[in-house]
């Protein structure tokens, strides 16, 4: 079941750890575009899917080709 009163978009926690992760110039600036869109629109932020990949790749560290450069 959906907390309709929860006012924090699904995706916040993600979003902390990635900003956590973040390393590369592209992953720093995807965190913050995806910050400034959750201060914007709160809990009725939404991601598209690729978005959504990206931001849980860098959430894990991931292993982006940029890193290795």
């Amino acid at each position: 079941m959906i907390d309709l009163n929860n006012e924090t978009a699904p995706w916040t926690d993600l979003l902390a750890a990635a900003m956590a992760n973040a390393i590369t110039e592209f992953e720093v600036e995807f965190c913050e575009s995806l910050r400034q869109k959750l201060e914007t629109f709160g809990a009725r932020a939404r991601l598209t899917e690729a978005q959504h990949h990206k931001l849980t790749c860098i959430a894990q560290a991931g292993g982006f080709w940029e890193r290795d450069q």
